[in-house]
């Protein structure tokens, strides 16, 4: 019997740090799931996040609030470089650190986007997010495949998807919303030939189902319309302020939390 004590001892000991060993692969694993699945909050009071859609003099639909004045606009980016705003792509928006951010966005891709926006963020050095619906790239009034090329190549300008048609979210079923936010990803990603990592939803419009198969299908940032209101959202519903047509320097100034 004693003869088989060290024997025992060792098959023990053996079984101990197999299970030790077990323990510390599964821990492992359970860490990176949880940080892969955590959902991550940004904070957002240092980083603005604008919205616009266009940056012309004449309206030529209804919506006037949606065209901006060139020098209105203009006037806008001097007054964040005055107040010592850096400006950040919709998808880094965790670059600020802690520093005083704008990210500069606008939905759609009309075609004022490159004929006068992109001369104004070249004047001034200062980086804007386009979302692109891609069914409507190429059609009159919109962006074409060579100017978001340029655009994108010039290091100012980073493109996300507004989804292919536009169509509001809650109306789709859960793989046509799949299909919207996946096709306009792929997209995009091969005219730029860079990832493709934030989004817009249209119109605003999102749903629990919606912000889940967004972060599943590759997206890191989600856009809505909502103005913000708390301290802290998940990536998948992040607030937007919207700059007006004729909007006052101290609405504007609101918009950024300073006064006048």
């Amino acid at each position: 019997m004693n003869k088989d004590i060290p024997k025992k001892a060792r098959v023990a000991r053996a079984a101990t740090l197999l299970v030790l060993m077990l323990l510390i692969v599964l821990a492992t694993v359970f860490f990176f799931w949880q940080r892969e699945n955590a959902k991550p909050y940004l904070y957002s009071p240092n980083m603005k996040t604008l919205l616009y859609h266009l940056v012309m003099d004449e309206p030529y639909s209804q919506y006037h609030d949606l065209f901006v004045r060139e020098g209105d606009f203009e006037a806008q980016l001097l007054e964040i470089k005055r107040l010592g705003f850096e400006t950040y792509f919709a998808d880094e928006p965790e670059r600020a650190d802690g520093k005083p951010g704008v990210v500069i966005t606008f939905d759609d891709g009309y075609i004022d986007n490159y004929t006068t926006v992109f001369p104004l963020l070249q004047k001034y050095n200062m980086k804007a997010t386009i979302f692109l619906i891609t069914d409507m790239i190429g059609t009159e009034g919109h962006l074409t495949e060579a100017q978001i090329k340029e655009m994108s190549e010039s290091g100012l300008v980073h493109f996300g998807s507004h989804t292919v048609s536009h169509t509001k979210l809650d109306t789709l079923t859960e793989y046509e919303i799949q299909q919207e936010f996946l096709h306009s990803k792929e997209y995009i990603e091969e005219l730029i030939e860079k990832p493709v990592t934030a989004l817009a939803y249209p119109n605003g419009i999102y749903t629990e189902k919606a912000q889940t198969i967004a972060m599943a299908v590759g997206y890191r940032y989600a856009y809505t319309t909502d103005m913000p209101y708390d301290a802290y959202y998940e990536n998948s519903r992040l607030p937007r302020s919207y700059v007006t047509r004729d909007m006052a320097y101290e609405d504007f100034l609101k918009l950024l939390e300073l006064s006048s």
